[in-house]
């Protein structure tokens, strides 16, 4: 197996449910070793939620491929105990408790920088561990109605809607493999480890684009505005004569002029065309008018297919809306080695993502022709105390029988 950018780096890593889970695989798609901490009852609730085949979770396995997983039991002495060992010999400690819960089990930064002073302490939360909101619970939907995302998406005459899959989740895990990664380059520079922190709502914050500064500016929350944005015409998801919806965005006026002439509306290009902001503007307020020709077009004229070869002959953004049936045998994602297929113990065969980082000359993530799977509850607790720690199979077996080892 080829050297990856994280070989060498170990993760002790506390994190459960999608966020956490979702940045450590990414480090593990990288080449680090991720030691996952599972807490009794039942480890990571992900291993609960659905999808479910042979009462095992597809969900788990999408977030958890390649990890080492030890059960242990963090309000024992001696499982935190352990856990000051492991994370001496490890880089990188991942935690997505609720502000205070680290302190509370007597495991916080200073305690664990006392065994590590190199450790790279990273936590990530709802709401971060200061602020009058600290104190909440948060899930990704919450995350997005707190963070402005909900009040940004859908239309107008409808209430507000989360995106479907955990966007939230997935961008405050993305922010914070930034935090860690620059915190590993950091101690490269100076020996010295570092704590940091992600918040989910900060992170959805950053991603409202101009509507931040516009506000600001103009005084006044933007609506919302489906699949609009006020950047040309036409812009919107369109139904073709096939029944495929195609989204659509043509910027600049040349794209602008040489469709709507295609189309037959000269009277539409004299009056909205050109290419300076004046004209960008007039096509942006008369972006209905400008959409609901187009439709009708597209409707009796075009074939998805069709549509999406004009435009890309044009030099127009144009894409068919794919559903995930699609994207499984889509020919672009398989040439990009982006659909994983893996023979699973538990789930049989199936299909999932691989990392979308490419690096030239080095394979990251999921490898050609392996399979490497999700662990099954504390699968590696005994390996990891003997090759971590030094333990014995007959310490092992007592602390097992001590619930240190709760499994």
């Amino acid at each position: 197996m080829s050297v990856k950018p994280l070989s060498g780096i170990k993760v002790l890593d506390l994190t459960w449910i999608y966020a956490g889970p979702f940045a450590t695989q990414i480090l593990g798609d990288l080449g680090a070793e991720i030691i996952k901490i599972e807490a009794a009852p039942v480890g990571d609730k992900t291993r609960i939620i659905p999808p479910f085949k042979n009462n095992y979770s597809g969900y788990f396995a999408t977030l958890n491929r390649g990890k080492k997983s030890v059960a242990l039991n963090l309000k024992n002495a001696k499982g935190k105990e352990i856990f000051l060992g492991l994370a001496k010999k490890c880089d990188i400690l991942t935690e997505n408790f609720m502000p205070g819960a680290m302190e509370d089990l007597g495991l916080d930064y200073e305690t664990v920088k006392k065994a590590n002073p190199q450790i790279i302490y990273a936590s990530t939360s709802g709401f971060g561990s200061f602020g009058p909101y600290s104190h909440m619970h948060c899930v990704d939907p919450i995350g997005q109605a707190m963070g402005g995302l909900m009040s940004l998406t859908g239309y107008p005459d409808m209430p507000p809607l989360k995106t479907g899959p955990g966007i939230a989740d997935s961008i405050t895990g993305l922010y914070w493999l930034v935090g860690i990664l620059s915190a590993l380059r950091l101690r490269d520079m100076t020996g010295a480890g570092q704590k940091l922190e992600v918040a989910m709502v900060d992170s959805i914050f950053t991603m409202l684009e101009e509507n931040v500064i516009k506000t600001s500016m103009e005084g006044v929350a933007p609506p919302r505005r489906g699949n609009l944005d006020p950047f040309g015409a036409p812009w919107d998801a369109f139904l073709t004569k096939d029944d495929r919806w195609v989204m659509v965005c043509a910027f600049g006026g040349p794209v602008f002029e040489e469709l709507y002439r295609l189309m037959g509306r000269d009277d539409l290009v004299e009056k909205y065309g050109g290419d300076n902001m004046d004209a960008f503007i007039n096509r942006a307020i008369n972006q209905a008018e400008l959409n609901k020709a187009f439709a009708e077009w597209v409707r009796a004229t075009q074939t998805a297919d069709d549509l999406v070869t004009l435009l890309v002959a044009m030099g127009a953004p144009v894409g068919i809306v794919k559903d995930i049936k699609e994207l499984l045998d889509d020919p672009h994602l398989k040439a990009r080695d982006m659909v994983v297929d893996v023979e699973h113990p538990k789930l049989g065969h199936v299909k999932t993502f691989n990392t979308p980082i490419k690096f030239a000359g080095l394979t990251v993530g999921v490898e050609p022709g392996t399979n490497p799977h999700d662990p099954e509850l504390g699968e590696h607790s005994n390996a990891v105390l003997k090759d971590y720690l030094n333990k014995t199979d007959a310490e092992i077996n007592e602390l097992r029988k001590e619930g240190v080892i709760w499994i």
